[in-house]
């Protein structure tokens, strides 16, 4: 993501006023109430939560949860369980090499126990995030299952709240089992276990520099590791993200949560809401 000197001007006090920062308060530009912008981690613990200043005086404080799909839903649940098999009655082995498939297998086994033969009709996009779960869980020593995504959209359930989806779980499969074909899906898989000590210190360095907040540090270890496509689609959905926010902010004071690789960047939702009028600072 290209940097540019007028998203430093719009930043007011520079690239360094986007570190130590997770929760931000949007308000201005005709707002009655103001909403909350949460970056997320999927594989944070949620105990961490409690040392986010603020965040749960903004969650109280608002009328509405936004995430990027509703998640505790049973018909999505459903139509992942469908779009996770291999279509065509093919199997995993039909996707990845003779000579890499007895070391993908052997790592599987190692990691979650299971191997390729166990997982053979699954996609292998889903068998990279089983893997990639239970490898980050390994090197944190962290086995909270649940997400902080999901625990606020729980939780909002529970206090009467307002649930929202800024996309629906037929874009998000799609996304995920389709948009690339399955063999270069495959080839990805193979890749990152067998660049298992590399995959390692990219998610150490994701989870120090989340905890301390530092999103520009996110930002660009982000661009060193997501391919060409993957940022494209980010910044496809940040866009479309942004036409739905000042609805929704409008006529709710809204928590949002989302991935926390959304936030920082030239095309992320800080630059974005700054650009469209509204104030975005930082919760101290």
């Amino acid at each position: 993501m290209k940097r540019s000197f007028i998203i430093s001007i719009l930043l007011g006090i520079g690239i360094t006023s986007m570190d130590a920062q997770l929760l931000w308060k949007i308000s201005g530009n005709g707002l009655h109430s103001p909403s909350y912008l949460f970056g997320t981690h999927h594989l944070i613990p949620v105990a961490f939560l409690d040392s986010v200043p603020g965040l749960y005086k903004a969650f109280n404080e608002s009328d509405a949860v936004v995430g990027e799909v509703v998640a505790n839903n049973i018909e999505t649940s459903e139509l992942i369980r469908k779009a996770a098999i291999i279509p065509d009655k093919k199997t995993i082995k039909d996707f990845i090499a003779v000579d890499k498939y007895q070391q993908v297998d052997a790592e599987l086994k190692s990691t979650l126990k299971i191997g390729l033969k166990e997982l053979s009709i699954m996609h292998p996009s889903l068998i990279l995030n089983l893997y990639e779960i239970e490898l980050f869980k390994k090197l944190t020593g962290v086995y909270d299952d649940a997400q902080s995504d999901s625990y606020f959209q729980i939780a909002a359930a529970e206090k009467d709240k307002k649930v929202i989806g800024l996309e629906t779980a037929d874009f998000q499969i799609s996304m995920l089992f389709n948009s690339k074909s399955i063999q270069q899906q495959a080839n990805k898989l193979t890749n990152s276990v067998l660049k298992k000590d590399s995959l390692s210190r990219e998610f150490l360095m994701f989870n120090k520099l989340y905890k301390s907040g530092k999103l520009n540090d996110l930002d660009l270890l982000s661009q060193r590791t997501e391919k060409s496509t993957e940022s494209l689609n980010n910044i496809k959905r940040n866009s479309d993200w942004l036409k739905q926010l000042p609805t929704l902010m409008k006529s709710n004071s809204c928590f949002i949560a989302v991935e926390i690789t959304h936030l920082p960047g030239d095309d992320g939702l800080i630059a974005g809401l700054l650009k469209a009028g509204y104030k975005v600072k930082p919760v101290e």
